[in-house]
């Protein structure tokens, strides 16, 4: 893991190619993905893009094509998977209660209706 003592967490994301613009869903050509590690400090958090083979998901073509962690820094679509990285982050009641040091809690998760 990740040789520290503190808290963090894995995420693995991907981009393009989902939903309305693949109904197929199984057409992973325009699809990239990265892996990257939260870890809190004292008043937030910090995201670092970690090397994709470090990933659950790697070799799982479902995702589409991993990034690199150099490639994946020098993306223009960098700023999209930490956005993405972020909205779990604030919104994600067992993340974030994980990432501020308190105990796991999924309270106000909400399911897919």
């Amino acid at each position: 893991m990740t040789g520290h003592d503190q808290p963090s967490i894995r995420l693995t994301v991907s981009i393009g190619g989902w939903g309305v613009e693949n109904v197929d869903e199984q057409k992973v050509e325009s699809r990239r993905w990265i892996f990257m590690e939260a870890r809190p400090t004292s008043d937030r958090y910090e995201l670092m893009v970690r090397e994709p083979d470090e990933s659950y998901y790697f070799n799982k073509p479902i995702l589409g094509k991993p990034m690199a962690r150099s490639e994946a820094l020098a993306s223009p679509l960098l700023t999209d998977f930490f956005a993405v990285a972020d909205f779990v982050a604030f919104n994600d009641p067992a993340v974030k209660s994980y990432l501020i040091g308190h105990e796991v809690s999924t309270l106000g998760r909400k399911g897919i209706d």
